[in-house]
């Protein structure tokens, strides 16, 4: 959300070429601008994404934007994702029915749960598009994220993972909760599939005086 500026000047631009040239041309690379630019400079760097092999290009201007986004969608190949901070079922129908984005990313906690999210990830299914959530904060969010992933047919190919802090000690049939190669197993089991160490609950009991 910088309207246009960076510190230091001209980081972009050494950015870009570096993380592909560091990472090599078989990983797949998203970029989020974070609704950073306008639409001419959003085009400018979309073409350095593109000209560098990323896969996806997030927020290029600010979330409720809307006819701009679909004019930087017309103006590049890579696509372009969006969607995390979007409050509202209709602008992304709009959004998906006119064709601005590629890959929708509700938010399950600022856009209303799982039962709002499915129905934006099964209007981008039908328009042939997939769905990245977007995951806020930390807690148990990607818990959710997980299930919600498991149950779409349109899901992205990779996906946010916050699930490394041990903050919250939990235990489940299934999975360990970790990455390996790139892949975390969902767990199964009722609800969450997983259990919150009951002493990690006592201790954070509410007493009420």
């Amino acid at each position: 959300m910088s309207q246009n500026r960076e510190f230091p000047a001209g980081r972009t631009e050494e950015l870009i070429p570096m993380v592909r040239e560091t990472f090599g041309d078989d990983m797949i690379l998203y970029a989020d601008s974070n609704g950073s630019y306008d639409v001419p400079e959003a085009v400018r760097i979309g073409k350095l994404l593109e000209e560098n092999r990323y896969d996806f290009y997030e927020e290029p201007v600010p979330f409720d934007w809307y006819e701009e986004t679909r004019k930087v969608q017309d103006a590049l190949n890579i696509p372009i994702a969006g969607g995390e901070q979007e409050p509202s079922m209709h602008n992304f129908r709009w959004l998906i029915g006119n064709n601005a984005l590629d890959v929708v990313q509700p938010d399950i906690f600022y856009f209303g749960g799982m039962i709002r999210s499915m129905k934006v990830a099964r209007m981008a299914e039908v328009m042939g598009k997939a769905c990245t959530p977007h995951i806020s904060g930390s807690g148990l969010g990607y818990l959710y994220m997980m299930h919600f992933v498991s149950a779409l047919p349109n899901a992205g190919p990779f996906h946010e993972f916050k699930g490394f802090s041990k903050s919250i000690p939990l235990d489940g049939p299934g999975s360990s909760m970790s990455s390996y190669y790139g892949m975390v197993m969902v767990p199964t089991g009722p609800g969450l599939g997983m259990t919150i160490d009951p002493e990690f609950i006592e201790k954070h009991r509410v007493i009420e005086l």
